[in-house]
């Protein structure tokens, strides 16, 4: 079937921006958006009928693991995207410089979604350091991995891709040695100024101060797992952001979910969001191979956790799809539904009931309402998310 000629309609279009929901329809013609506007007439195309249903930009994972085939924690991209509702996704410090050309080769290029990188300032990447798998190393247990020249040549060798830099900054991924994690806090840095991209920051359990690392940041770098259960966390014993964190989002520092399967608690984020109005940014998965049943599922499964807390559907919407695209410097192809862009648009269903929704220390909050893909498009390209959903035409 040839990739043109849809038209969607009735449904409640969020654009990706952040403004309220409008009742347009959507032209997509050769895979890009043509034409948005009220009440369009068919003029050959096949009919979408989305009564009932978000109509939202292709959904964009900022904080994904998908390098699969090489180490512990990879799914294939197939498992984290387009079935998913995910359109597009970065995968974080996967790959190192010894390993990114593979990465590129046999998993970015084929794969169905667009992909992009965050090249790992250690040059093995992030293929081991889980503690249930001995013996138990992490990117940085020799100091020497975080190699910023290898790192900067790579980089400049496959451009297309590799948005920026990566660093896990973990007590137990660096042998328990301040040098080590040291090594790798300077180097992200070193590598990402000469190269002129941004980088994310992983900062959990590490004897790195919180205050020294968001010291460092820069406007557009990201701080991903904001929510995580360690003491070194961002927010005081109520729950409140602490200075630190504030002067770095005034700065223009990003600040990421990043759920995973330890970086996600309801007692660090309820009293964050709900309390003292600290939202993330941008809203990611972390997924990989531990987590994927358990407890992060989809990045649909996510938007919902902060749909439970109170944030906005609109600003959930754009967390997940502009300031994304934006992260990554794609927004000008990717992330709003504006005429002329790639064609990536997602259907999603608000569906009520009761649903848990358990967090990374297995607490659970039971939801009224949750986020479910239900089909996506992809350049034009339909694929059904959900069992028994009609695509590409609704006959």
């Amino acid at each position: 079937m040839k990739n043109s000629g849809y038209l969607i309609k009735n449904g409640e279009v969020h654009n990706g921006l952040g403004g309220p929901a409008e009742r347009v329809d959507i032209r997509v013609t050769d895979g890009v958006i043509s034409e948005i506007s009220s009440n369009l007439a068919p003029a050959g195309d096949k009919l979408i009928e989305a009564d009932g249903l978000i109509v939202a930009p292709g959904l964009i994972d900022l904080h994904t693991h998908v390098f699969s085939g090489i180490g512990l924690y990879s799914v294939d991209p197939v498992d984290a995207g387009l079935r998913t509702g995910v359109t597009s996704m970065l995968d974080t410090g996967t790959a190192g410089s010894l390993t990114y050309p593979n990465f590129e080769r046999f998993i970015i290029r084929p794969a169905d979604e667009d992909i992009y990188a965050l090249l790992n300032i250690s040059m093995i990447g992030a293929i081991q350091g889980h503690p249930e798998f001995p013996p138990f190393m992490g990117d940085l247990n020799d100091g020497r991995h975080a190699d910023v020249p290898s790192a900067v040549q790579c980089a400049l060798k496959y451009p297309d891709r590799i948005v920026g830099m990566k660093v896990r900054l973990t007590s137990g991924l660096a042998n328990f040695e301040e040098k080590n994690e040291l090594a790798g806090f300077h180097g992200v840095f070193a590598a990402a100024e000469q190269l002129g991209l941004p980088c994310m920051i992983h900062h959990a359990a590490s004897r790195i101060p919180n205050t020294t690392v968001l010291k460092a940041l820069r406007a557009g770098d990201t701080y991903t797992h904001l929510y995580h259960p360690h003491p070194d966390h961002a927010f005081d014993p109520d729950g409140a952001p602490i200075e630190a964190l504030l002067e770095a989002r005034a700065r223009g520092v990003l600040f990421d979910v990043g759920h995973g399967l330890g970086a996600f608690v309801w007692r660090v984020a309820e009293p964050a969001c709900q309390k003292f109005g600290f939202w993330p940014d941008t809203i990611s998965t972390d997924i990989h191979q531990f987590n994927l049943k358990a407890p992060v599922v989809d990045l649909p499964t996510t938007m919902s956790k902060f749909l439970y807390l109170g944030m906005p559907l609109e600003q959930i919407i754009r967390a997940s799809t502009f300031l994304p695209a934006s992260a990554m410097g794609k927004q000008d192809r990717l992330g709003s539904l504006q005429a002329g862009k790639q064609a990536d648009i997602v259907l999603l269903k608000r569906q009520r009931g009761e649903f848990p929704l358990t967090d990374s220390e297995s607490q659970t909050r039971i939801a009224s309402e949750r986020l479910i893909a239900v089909s996506v498009c992809k350049r034009g390209k339909w694929t059904a998310c959900q069992p028994g959903a009609k695509y590409p035409a609704y006959e």
